[in-house]
């Protein structure tokens, strides 16, 4: 049976038929819309010229605008280079391995794929082409992608990046057109009053504050750009996608469940992190204490929720919050403001890659070393008094002082 499908390149579209034909110059709208010239962090890490690359993150982080850059980067010609988004039912609808085969048969060379989680088999495609195919290929997933989970073996073969929402860093860039460098927590802990003091000049009336605030309530997500008043809307799509496509697509959680799963993130709402007792969050979506350890697992994997475990033998449940300060801003009613602002150290902290855990003492242990306590304007580390390498982070404080921190300054960690 003769199979007829469209697929974007670089400047054209190939048509797969029996004849393998290259229409040029037909330039996709979407790549237009989405590759800009602002590069995310990660961009600079990856090694494009890597057999097999992955990219996961949240939906909404900006991975297939990644990719498209990455695309049109490569310096091959619009034969060469190929997109194509699992998302469409045509493409779902076939082999990737089918796919790859007829694009390498005429010359191609890098093959791009998105949305790969919502392929089946994925893996096994990925092995076959990787072993015996001369293409590059880069692909995106779902946070919750977990190639180790699948039933061939990729970790030999495949290069995995994880690509979070962006950083605070990222968004005074975004917003201001300037420039800053990716701070190390060993710097800004040692030197955090110098360096809030220049980041504040550098913005001059661009109050670092102002846009902090705005960035907790909308600056996590790229798309924010395209319109803050629909943001919320958009932003509540992304969680609704996260849970009833992505999830039960990747853990085949029942559609019946799926209520299982808003209603832990509606008490994530309405109660402080310490206050989620696994009894009591069990009994109230519903479901055993079993089935609540995997429900959470799978939240924390495709990224609404982050959890925190206690330190050692405190032998306290996990802290809960959600992946990001925005999620409460069309999750909850009544947010706590104590809750945001440990929502925003995790988040910063963790996605700049450092291990997190919560001690005895104070809110966050950094790396096993380094101890935070989180607190409002004035806050003075009564908790933490006397302990050596223990600071505290300050809301709504410009400036850095001893081992008082401006909490916003977590934001430049990545």
């Amino acid at each position: 049976m003769s199979v007829t499908l469209w697929f974007f390149t670089v400047t054209g579209v190939i048509r797969f038929k029996d004849g393998y034909r290259v229409l040029d110059n037909l330039v996709p709208h979407y790549l237009g819309a989405q590759a800009g010239k602002y590069r995310r962090f990660l961009h600079a890490r990856l090694n494009p010229q890597g057999r097999l690359l992955g990219v996961k993150g949240p939906r909404g982080a900006g991975k297939t605008t990644l990719v498209l850059q990455l695309l049109q980067e490569s310096g091959l010609a619009s034969a060469e280079a190929l997109y194509v988004t699992v998302d469409h039912p045509r493409v779902n609808a076939m082999r990737l391995y089918d796919i790859a085969e007829a694009f390498a048969k005429i010359g191609g060379k890098l093959l791009v794929i998105d949305e790969i989680h919502k392929q089946n088999e994925f893996a096994v495609d990925l092995k076959a082409v990787y072993d015996s195919l001369p293409l590059r290929v880069i692909f995106t997933g779902s946070s919750a992608l977990h190639l180790d989970q699948a039933k061939v073996d990729l970790s030999r073969r495949a290069v995995v990046h994880t690509l979070p929402c962006l950083s605070l860093r990222e968004d005074v860039g975004l917003e201001t057109g300037l420039k800053f460098a990716v701070l190390d927590i060993v710097t800004l802990v040692q030197k955090h009053a110098a360096i809030s003091s220049e980041i504040v000049q550098r913005l001059a009336d661009r109050r670092i504050l102002r846009l902090y605030l705005d960035y907790l309530a909308c600056g996590a997500y790229p798309f924010y750009r395209e319109g803050v008043a629909d943001y919320p809307m958009k932003l509540i799509e992304v969680v609704r996608q996260m849970i009833d496509s992505d999830l039960t697509v990747i853990y085949k959680i029942g559609t019946d469940h799926l209520n299982k799963l808003n209603r832990i993130l509606e008490l994530i709402c309405r109660s402080p992190p310490l206050e989620l007792k696994v009894t009591k969050l069990a009994g109230a979506a519903g479901i055993n204490i079993r089935t609540l350890y995997a429900y959470l697992g799978y939240l924390e994997k495709g990224s609404p929720v982050r959890s925190v475990a206690s330190h050692k033998s405190l032998g306290k449940p996990d802290k809960l919050y959600f992946d990001h300060p925005n999620l409460f801003t069309v999750l909850c009613d009544h947010p706590q403001d104590g809750t945001i602002r440990e929502t925003f150290a995790a988040a910063m902290l963790g996605n700049a890659g450092h291990r997190l855990h919560y001690p005895a003492r104070g809110d966050f242990l950094v790396d096993e070393r380094y101890l935070f306590e989180v607190g409002g304007k004035g806050r003075g580390g009564g908790q933490i008094s006397g302990v050596a390498d223990s600071f505290v982070l300050r809301d709504n404080e410009e400036y850095g002082v001893g081992n008082k921190i401006p909490l916003w300054l977590l934001g430049f960690l990545y």
